[in-house]
Order: structure tokens, then sequence, then C-alpha cells
């Protein structure tokens, strides 16, 4: 971890029919660099960890309220135990995952992340240049 970036792993329990209790191995990263991205990097038993980008607004929003559409939806929830959870729901053409994180954790990963990136001044650290040639595909 460099002073511009954040690195948290944390365990998400992968929420399905089933009975049985499955945890996913998962790294939440952010970077002054894209200063209103957050990637979740999962280590599944894909050859490859699986990325997921989202908005850390969206990420923040879902720690108190339903968040999202379309692929990603965040929303806070209660575990079996009632502890305050945070719900990840990630949409894809090759399905559907729930996954429950501990409120505490993502709010610590997010206060980190304000703490090198206060909400309000990311504008300032985008080169417009930049995000045009991202979207664009100009490298």
């Amino acid at each position: 971890m460099t002073a511009s970036t954040i690195s948290y792993p944390l365990a998400l329990r992968l929420l399905d029919e089933g009975d049985a209790e499955r945890y996913i191995q998962a790294e939440l990263r952010y970077s002054a660099a894209d200063p209103l991205a957050v990637t979740a990097v999962f280590d599944t038993t894909a050859r490859e960890p699986v990325p997921w980008v989202f908005a850390r607004d969206l990420l923040s929003a879902g720690l108190d309220q339903p968040s999202g559409k379309g692929d990603i939806t965040i929303w806070p929830a209660l575990d079996s135990h009632g502890m305050p959870t945070v719900r990840i729901r990630l949409r894809s053409p090759e399905g559907d995952a729930v996954l429950e994180a501990p409120s505490s954790a993502v709010e610590d990963f997010l206060i980190q992340t304000w703490t090198l990136v206060p909400t309000g001044i990311e504008g300032r650290l985008l080169s417009i240049d930049a995000v045009l040639d991202s979207l664009l595909d100009r490298t």
C-alpha cells in the first residue's frame, strides 16, 4: 500500500439458498488516481481474481439505504446474529451473487478512502484528458 492507494482485505459471506455458509476472500481497493471508483477483487475458483469496479458513493450510500441500479446494488441488512451488514448484489451474464460484509469493515474502508481523498474534491484530482481517453479507449 502506498500513500495514494488503499487495499483492504475481507471475507464476504456468499448468500444462497443452501444452508452451508460459504465465504469468498475479497479485497477492496481505492486509488487517488481514480478517486470516484472502488474496485472489489474477488478470489474465486476462476483462474484469475475477478474485479468489479463501482462508485465509492454507491458503496457509501449502501451503508444506510438501498442504492444502485443494474449490475450492482448495495443495501444495509442484519446478519443471522443481528449484526449490521452490507449486502452487495452483483449481476452478470454468467449469473447473480449476493455477498454480505460486516458494515463496520465497509465503513472502516470508506473512512480510509475519505482520509485519502475527502468527499467533494474528487473532481480536482481528475484529468479531463485522461477521463476522455479512458472513455474513448484512446490509450
